[in-house]
């Protein structure tokens, strides 16, 4: 039977895509798709513009908008040959909603590496741009290193109703994020099956105080994990408090077996990089921007 393409429905794809994405890591061992964790965190808001090839009712590639003129595309590598057809998709699909503009920039973001497709990107017009983003990755079953906090300070699990307005404000401060990061999505977030109270933890000072946070999200069924967001207010940097609270999550992580230890959104400055490094998230892989004017 030959493939077909039809637009994604919620209701119907979701729980397909995520079996879907843990069944190609699970071959592969590849971060070329999506890793289970953030379909579940993003992919009910990407709907529509998200697009599906099935073969025999099985879902065999998926190209996902992260923004309107941002794409990914998801493939089994057994599939390789349509991905062509969905970079073409992609193109018209964009080009026919672009509005009034008369030219507006299109991306298509792919893990640096992959010969084939970097071939048939080029082939479609598009050009490698710069980096998107980062993964780093640390072995699941490194030995955890022993830091501690600083005195007066304690790690403990974060308490919902009482916690969340404090951490979204750590998180804008931290992230520069505007004040539409409230609460609420921090709550959303904590309704996701990869939510699990006891690995979304902060640092608070004598008083109570939030001054660090991090949140291991975890997918059940394939044991992949995502460490998203992490951070630490800029008067409390420098002191060992965020080696110390990962150290805490990774000890707590262990106890689920999990078989992948993420960060999708690494960030590329040297007191990152070093906090990686010395808490073990020692491989590196990047993302690039393809390009091309539609």
């Amino acid at each position: 039977m030959s493939v077909v393409s039809r637009e994604y429905s919620d209701d119907h794809d979701h729980a397909r895509v995520m079996g879907f994405l843990r069944e190609t890591y699970a071959e592969t061992g590849s971060l070329e798709n999506w890793l289970p964790p953030r379909f579940e965190n993003n992919g009910r808001d990407m709907d529509p513009g998200i697009r599906v090839w099935e073969r025999d009712g099985e879902i065999v590639s998926l190209a996902i908008p992260e923004r309107p003129l941002r794409y990914f595309v998801q493939l089994h590598p057994y599939h390789m040959g349509l991905y062509g057809e969905i970079v073409e998709w992609v193109v018209e699909y964009c080009r026919g909603n672009r509005g009034e503009e008369a030219e507006v920039g299109l991306s298509l973001i792919e893990l640096e590496g992959n010969s084939e497709k970097e071939r048939v990107l080029r082939d479609h017009g598009f050009t490698r741009g710069g980096i998107y983003g980062i993964f780093r990755i640390r072995d699941v079953g490194a030995p955890i290193p022993d830091y501690r906090l600083p005195r007066g300070f304690t790690v403990r699990s974060v308490v919902p109703e009482k916690d969340f307005d404090e951490i979204a404000s750590c998180v804008r401060q931290v992230f520069g994020h505007g004040e539409w990061f409230t609460r609420e999505i921090l709550e959303e977030i904590a309704g996701k099956s990869i939510y699990r109270p006891d690995l979304d933890l902060v640092v608070v000072d004598e008083g109570g105080k939030i001054v660090s946070f991090c949140t291991f999200r975890l997918d059940a069924p394939s044991g992949i994990t995502e460490l998203e967001p992490m951070g630490t207010l800029a008067d409390y940097r420098s002191r060992g408090i965020g080696r110390a609270l990962l150290c805490e999550g990774f000890r707590r992580l262990s106890g689920y077996n999990p078989s992948l230890l993420y960060i999708g959104g690494a960030a590329n400055t040297p007191a990152a990089n070093r906090l990686y490094e010395v808490t073990g998230f020692t491989e590196r892989y990047d993302l690039y921007r393809w390009e091309k004017p539609i």
